[in-house]
Protein backbone atom coordinates (compact mmCIF):
# COMPACT_ATOMS: atom_id res chain seq x y z
CA UNK A 1 0.00 0.00 0.00
CA UNK A 2 2.80 2.21 0.81
CA UNK A 3 4.20 1.82 -2.76
CA UNK A 4 1.35 2.15 -4.57
CA UNK A 5 0.47 5.42 -2.62
CA UNK A 6 4.19 6.68 -3.00
CA UNK A 7 3.90 5.82 -6.97
CA UNK A 8 1.17 7.61 -7.65
CA UNK A 9 2.18 10.97 -5.61
CA UNK A 10 5.25 10.41 -7.50
CA UNK A 11 3.77 10.74 -10.83
CA UNK A 12 1.57 13.57 -9.62
CA UNK A 13 4.07 15.38 -9.02
CA UNK A 14 6.53 14.90 -11.56
CA UNK A 15 3.53 15.98 -13.53
CA UNK A 16 2.68 19.32 -11.72
CA UNK A 17 6.50 20.08 -11.70
CA UNK A 18 6.27 19.69 -15.99
CA UNK A 19 3.39 21.61 -16.42
CA UNK A 20 4.81 24.47 -14.14
CA UNK A 21 8.18 24.46 -15.56
CA UNK A 22 7.70 23.93 -19.01
CA UNK A 23 3.99 25.00 -19.56
CA UNK A 24 2.81 27.63 -17.44
CA UNK A 25 6.36 28.67 -16.59
CA UNK A 26 4.83 29.09 -12.93
CA UNK A 27 7.13 28.76 -9.68
CA UNK A 28 4.30 28.01 -7.31
CA UNK A 29 3.27 25.27 -9.64
CA UNK A 30 6.60 24.22 -9.53
CA UNK A 31 7.17 24.44 -5.91
CA UNK A 32 3.98 22.33 -5.62
CA UNK A 33 4.86 19.82 -7.68
CA UNK A 34 8.28 19.67 -5.74
CA UNK A 35 6.46 18.94 -2.29
CA UNK A 36 4.38 16.30 -4.05
CA UNK A 37 7.06 14.56 -5.68
CA UNK A 38 8.76 14.18 -2.48
CA UNK A 39 5.75 13.05 -0.39
CA UNK A 40 5.83 10.25 -3.07
CA UNK A 41 9.26 9.48 -2.45
CA UNK A 42 8.84 9.29 1.48
CA UNK A 43 5.54 7.38 1.26
CA UNK A 44 7.04 4.70 -1.03
CA UNK A 45 10.36 4.42 0.99
CA UNK A 46 8.04 3.05 4.18
CA UNK A 47 8.12 -0.46 4.99
CA UNK A 48 4.84 -2.68 6.27
CA UNK A 49 1.75 -0.47 7.23
CA UNK A 50 1.01 3.34 6.65
CA UNK A 51 1.53 4.88 10.25
CA UNK A 52 0.61 7.69 11.30
CA UNK A 53 3.99 9.77 10.05
CA UNK A 54 3.92 8.74 6.26
CA UNK A 55 -0.61 8.97 6.47
CA UNK A 56 0.31 12.82 7.64
CA UNK A 57 2.96 13.53 5.08
CA UNK A 58 1.12 12.39 2.04
CA UNK A 59 -2.31 14.17 3.46
CA UNK A 60 0.68 17.14 2.89
CA UNK A 61 0.58 16.25 -0.54
CA UNK A 62 -3.09 16.02 -1.04
CA UNK A 63 -3.55 19.26 0.74
CA UNK A 64 -1.76 20.65 -2.06
CA UNK A 65 -3.29 19.07 -4.77
CA UNK A 66 -6.36 20.68 -2.63
CA UNK A 67 -4.79 24.40 -2.93
CA UNK A 68 -4.35 23.89 -6.64
CA UNK A 69 -7.89 23.15 -7.16
CA UNK A 70 -9.01 25.85 -5.04
CA UNK A 71 -6.75 28.27 -6.42
CA UNK A 72 -7.99 27.12 -10.26
CA UNK A 73 -11.52 28.46 -8.71
CA UNK A 74 -13.19 24.47 -9.46
CA UNK A 75 -15.93 23.04 -7.37
CA UNK A 76 -17.15 20.23 -9.46
CA UNK A 77 -16.98 16.87 -8.56
CA UNK A 78 -14.62 14.50 -10.57
CA UNK A 79 -15.26 12.25 -13.38
CA UNK A 80 -14.72 8.70 -13.16
CA UNK A 81 -13.12 7.40 -16.18
CA UNK A 82 -12.55 3.96 -17.34
CA UNK A 83 -9.25 2.99 -18.81
CA UNK A 84 -10.46 2.87 -22.72
CA UNK A 85 -11.30 6.94 -22.21
CA UNK A 86 -7.29 7.46 -22.11
CA UNK A 87 -4.89 6.72 -24.45
CA UNK A 88 -2.82 5.81 -21.73
CA UNK A 89 -5.33 2.89 -21.17
CA UNK A 90 -5.20 3.85 -17.32
CA UNK A 91 -8.35 4.53 -14.98
CA UNK A 92 -8.35 8.49 -14.03
CA UNK A 93 -10.61 11.28 -13.07
CA UNK A 94 -11.32 14.43 -14.91
CA UNK A 95 -12.05 17.52 -12.62
CA UNK A 96 -13.81 19.54 -15.37
CA UNK A 97 -12.97 23.41 -15.12
CA UNK A 98 -16.01 24.78 -16.52
CA UNK A 99 -18.75 22.49 -18.03
CA UNK A 100 -18.88 18.94 -15.90
CA UNK A 101 -19.60 17.22 -19.03
CA UNK A 102 -17.96 13.54 -19.93
CA UNK A 103 -15.66 13.23 -22.66
CA UNK A 104 -16.18 12.61 -25.84
CA UNK A 105 -12.99 12.06 -27.24
CA UNK A 106 -10.01 9.80 -25.45
CA UNK A 107 -7.90 11.27 -23.66
CA UNK A 108 -4.32 12.19 -24.62
CA UNK A 109 -1.33 10.27 -22.38
CA UNK A 110 1.20 12.44 -20.42
CA UNK A 111 -1.94 15.26 -19.89
CA UNK A 112 -2.60 17.00 -16.97
CA UNK A 113 -4.44 20.21 -18.18
CA UNK A 114 -6.02 19.07 -20.78
CA UNK A 115 -8.61 20.44 -23.19
CA UNK A 116 -11.52 17.74 -24.61
CA UNK A 117 -14.64 17.82 -26.02
CA UNK A 118 -16.31 19.90 -29.03
CA UNK A 119 -16.67 23.08 -27.23
CA UNK A 120 -13.08 23.24 -25.90
CA UNK A 121 -14.04 22.13 -22.38
CA UNK A 122 -10.73 22.01 -19.60
CA UNK A 123 -9.90 20.33 -17.02
CA UNK A 124 -7.68 18.49 -14.67
CA UNK A 125 -6.78 14.44 -15.14
CA UNK A 126 -5.87 13.05 -11.72
CA UNK A 127 -4.54 9.63 -10.62
CA UNK A 128 -6.41 9.10 -8.03
CA UNK A 129 -6.78 5.62 -5.13
CA UNK A 130 -9.08 4.20 -7.70
CA UNK A 131 -6.87 3.86 -10.20
CA UNK A 132 -4.31 1.80 -8.95
CA UNK A 133 -7.21 -0.57 -7.75
CA UNK A 134 -8.34 -0.71 -11.09
CA UNK A 135 -5.12 -1.37 -12.56
CA UNK A 136 -4.29 -4.28 -9.77
CA UNK A 137 -7.50 -5.54 -10.32
CA UNK A 138 -7.63 -6.12 -13.95
CA UNK A 139 -4.15 -7.66 -13.71
CA UNK A 140 -5.76 -10.50 -11.87
CA UNK A 141 -9.28 -10.77 -14.09
CA UNK A 142 -11.54 -9.47 -11.21
CA UNK A 143 -13.12 -6.65 -12.79
CA UNK A 144 -16.29 -7.59 -15.43
CA UNK A 145 -19.10 -6.49 -17.01
CA UNK A 146 -21.25 -7.22 -13.82
CA UNK A 147 -20.73 -3.82 -11.27
CA UNK A 148 -21.58 -6.12 -8.24
CA UNK A 149 -19.37 -8.96 -9.12
CA UNK A 150 -16.68 -6.96 -10.13
CA UNK A 151 -16.66 -4.62 -6.76
CA UNK A 152 -17.08 -7.65 -5.04
CA UNK A 153 -14.41 -9.81 -6.70
CA UNK A 154 -12.04 -6.38 -6.56
CA UNK A 155 -12.40 -5.09 -2.98
CA UNK A 156 -13.16 -7.94 -1.10
CA UNK A 157 -11.71 -10.65 -2.64
CA UNK A 158 -8.47 -9.17 -4.26
CA UNK A 159 -7.78 -6.50 -2.59
CA UNK A 160 -9.90 -7.37 0.91
CA UNK A 161 -10.46 -3.42 1.50
CA UNK A 162 -14.08 -4.74 2.69
CA UNK A 163 -15.92 -7.17 4.28
CA UNK A 164 -18.93 -7.20 1.69
CA UNK A 165 -20.27 -4.90 -1.02
CA UNK A 166 -24.03 -4.91 -2.19
CA UNK A 167 -25.06 -2.88 -5.37
CA UNK A 168 -28.26 -1.82 -6.39
CA UNK A 169 -28.70 -0.45 -9.98
CA UNK A 170 -31.50 2.86 -10.36
CA UNK A 171 -33.08 4.33 -13.75
CA UNK A 172 -29.70 6.41 -13.46
CA UNK A 173 -26.89 5.20 -11.43
CA UNK A 174 -26.39 2.74 -9.04
CA UNK A 175 -26.23 2.60 -5.23
CA UNK A 176 -23.46 0.73 -3.53
CA UNK A 177 -23.21 -0.25 -0.13
CA UNK A 178 -19.21 -1.02 1.46
CA UNK A 179 -19.93 -3.14 4.58
CA UNK A 180 -16.66 -2.68 6.81
CA UNK A 181 -14.67 -0.36 4.87
CA UNK A 182 -11.06 -0.97 5.57
CA UNK A 183 -9.89 2.22 3.84
CA UNK A 184 -8.96 4.84 5.71
CA UNK A 185 -10.72 8.15 5.45
CA UNK A 186 -7.96 10.42 6.47
CA UNK A 187 -5.99 10.80 3.32
CA UNK A 188 -7.60 13.71 2.31
CA UNK A 189 -9.05 14.83 5.46
CA UNK A 190 -11.50 17.90 4.71
CA UNK A 191 -9.78 19.49 2.20
CA UNK A 192 -11.41 20.40 -0.86
CA UNK A 193 -10.06 17.29 -2.86
CA UNK A 194 -12.39 14.88 -0.75
CA UNK A 195 -15.44 17.34 -2.04
CA UNK A 196 -14.50 16.96 -5.52
CA UNK A 197 -12.65 13.43 -5.73
CA UNK A 198 -14.71 11.91 -2.66
CA UNK A 199 -13.45 9.56 0.06
CA UNK A 200 -10.63 7.23 -0.75
CA UNK A 201 -13.64 4.36 0.06
CA UNK A 202 -15.72 6.23 -2.84
CA UNK A 203 -12.71 6.89 -5.41
CA UNK A 204 -12.34 3.06 -5.46
CA UNK A 205 -16.05 2.07 -5.69
CA UNK A 206 -16.32 4.95 -8.77
CA UNK A 207 -13.17 3.62 -10.53
CA UNK A 208 -14.13 -0.29 -10.36
CA UNK A 209 -17.61 0.95 -11.38
CA UNK A 210 -16.75 3.14 -14.07
CA UNK A 211 -14.44 0.48 -15.65
CA UNK A 212 -17.16 -2.36 -15.54
CA UNK A 213 -19.70 -0.59 -17.07
CA UNK A 214 -16.81 0.93 -19.48
CA UNK A 215 -18.62 4.46 -18.56
CA UNK A 216 -17.59 7.51 -16.88
CA UNK A 217 -19.81 7.71 -13.16
CA UNK A 218 -19.55 10.73 -10.96
CA UNK A 219 -20.12 10.39 -6.97
CA UNK A 220 -23.45 11.99 -6.34
CA UNK A 221 -23.15 11.30 -2.48
CA UNK A 222 -21.39 9.45 0.09
CA UNK A 223 -22.55 8.89 3.95
CA UNK A 224 -21.30 6.53 6.56
CA UNK A 225 -23.58 4.28 8.41
CA UNK A 226 -22.89 2.01 11.62
CA UNK A 227 -19.40 3.41 11.81
CA UNK A 228 -17.58 1.99 8.59
CA UNK A 229 -20.43 1.06 6.15
CA UNK A 230 -20.32 3.25 3.09
CA UNK A 231 -23.01 3.92 1.47
CA UNK A 232 -21.78 5.23 -1.70
CA UNK A 233 -24.85 7.03 -4.74
CA UNK A 234 -23.25 6.80 -8.17
CA UNK A 235 -24.32 8.52 -11.32
CA UNK A 236 -23.47 7.69 -15.13
CA UNK A 237 -23.43 9.99 -17.45
CA UNK A 238 -22.60 8.28 -20.31
CA UNK A 239 -20.74 5.85 -22.39
CA UNK A 240 -16.98 5.27 -23.07
CA UNK A 241 -15.76 6.98 -26.17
Amino acid sequence: MNSDLGISLIVLGAGLSAIGYLILNSTPVLVLGIAVLIMGLLAAWGEGSLDRTQLELARSGWSNISALLESIGTASRAIYLPSSATEAGTSMALVPLVRPEPPSIRLPRGGFAIRYGSEGETGILLYTPGSIAVSKCLSVGAIGGDVATSLTNCLVNHLTVARGVTATPSEDGITVVIRDSRVGGELYGNELTRAILGSPTASLVASVAAESLNSPVVIESEEVRGGRDVVIRLRVIGHGP
